[in-house]
């Protein structure tokens, strides 16, 4: 089981690559055009993040449950980490129920347009 340190350092790195490159905010700003509040529940730390997201750039990494959240997003932290790093697929995750995502019908169409 990943720690919650590890976790943290796993999706601030994910929000920094995600904020390096032109090509990704595109896609996210073209994906999810209207700002979103993602929140991150780490089910087996029982550990909660969230950050916003405008124009396709993700803001700061906060602790604990946002008032509202538009998207959330629930993971085990080993199953987090390895989605992260790219060793596991969002979409097989999802399928299989290792990763459950909560959103409204027209935001998880956009989120398919991200692949």
């Amino acid at each position: 089981m990943a720690t919650k340190r590890e976790v943290e350092t796993k999706l601030r790195e994910l929000i920094r690559r995600l904020g390096e490159t032109q090509e990704a905010q595109g896609s996210l700003a073209g994906s999810l055009p209207d700002p979103r509040i993602i929140a991150v529940h780490v089910t087996d730390l029982g550990a909660a993040y969230w950050s916003e997201m405008a124009q396709g750039i993700m803001g700061t990494l906060h602790q604990g449950e946002p008032e509202r959240a538009d998207i959330v997003v629930r993971a085990s932290s080993d199953h987090l980490v390895e989605i992260i790093d790219g060793r596991r697929s969002m979409a097989t995750a999802v399928l299989t129920g290792q990763v459950k995502v909560q959103a409204s019908l027209s935001d998880l169409l956009r989120l398919q347009r991200l692949r």
